[in-house]
């Protein structure tokens, strides 16, 4: 069920390779849906067995599946820079999960970068 609207497509996001920290803060402002859609599909995936491994590259390609972008330029699209973001925000949000991290830029940000993402995190809906 494809229950994601199509995206706008004509805002311009930060220069990834520039301002990481700025494009991260972009996605999240910009696309909140796009992070609970992931933290949703994960949450489903992981109801069968919460110690279940899930693969956030995985995820995100279903989120590119049910979205159907494709990263032509530089407006925004479900890009691989997001997935060791959402795999770091998932974890935050449920310590536990078996969502496995690999090295990533995000591992030299500062504990007040980090606040200054999490705080722009969508409210959940109540969990079953």
């Amino acid at each position: 069920m494809n229950d994601l609207a199509p995206l706008d497509r004509s805002v311009t996001a930060p220069d990834f390779s520039a301002h990481p920290l700025a494009y991260y803060t972009w996605h999240l402002l910009q696309h909140p849906e796009m992070y609970a859609a992931f933290r949703r599909y994960t949450d489903q995936y992981r109801a069968v067995d919460e110690s279940r491994r899930v693969s956030a590259d995985m995820i995100c390609h279903v989120l590119r599946f049910h979205t159907g972008l494709r990263a032509t330029d530089d407006t925004f699209a479900v890009n691989n820079v997001l997935t060791p973001l959402y795999a770091r925000l998932y974890r935050h949000q449920r310590p536990g999960a078996n969502v496995p991290i690999r090295a990533s830029q995000l591992d030299a940000l500062t504990p007040e970068e980090w606040q200054s993402l999490l705080i722009l995190l969508p409210e959940e809906t109540a969990r079953a």
